[in-house]
């Protein structure tokens, strides 16, 4: 089955009832995961900004009541997004997280240089993600075409 794009293929798992849903459940909660997961370890290969390991730590992902989306979240506020964005004239954003990273601006100094470690992790679970949907989608396909 041929589909393009996220929104189409979600529409088209949402066809097959409870097994198509729950499946969207169940990739959704595992690519937060891996995404926490991932986040963690990208930061941890720092050696300099997280010396105790309290950031990693504080990365989980928590899907959200009706499980069609996961919320991953750094407790440590406002250093994780220090050390994602930088500081002062260090910071780097990228524009898709400009309105996030807004939200911890403070004064334009500061000397902290980037560290991304949430946003790779994110656009790798992306691409996971959408590639996991599709694979779902080509499995519940061949399951009911073969009944």
């Amino acid at each position: 089955m041929r589909v393009r794009g996220l929104r189409e293929t979600l529409a088209k798992l949402n066809q097959f009832g409870e097994q198509g849903k729950n499946r969207i459940k169940q990739i959704t909660a595992i690519t937060g995961q891996e995404i926490a997961t991932n986040a963690a370890q990208n930061i941890s290969s720092y050696s300099d900004v997280d010396l105790n390991g309290t950031i990693s730590q504080s990365i989980n992902a928590v899907p959200d009541e009706n499980g069609y989306k996961s919320v991953i979240s750094v407790n440590q506020v406002p250093m994780g997004a220090y050390i994602e964005f930088g500081t002062g004239t260090f910071v780097e954003v990228s524009d898709e997280w400009k309105d996030l990273a807004w939200q911890f601006y403070v004064n334009g100094r500061g000397q902290l240089h980037p560290h991304p470690y949430l946003y790779p992790a994110f656009n790798q679970g992306r691409e996971r993600y959408k590639a996991d949907l599709d694979n779902a989608l080509d499995n519940l396909v061949r399951q009911f075409n073969s009944r």
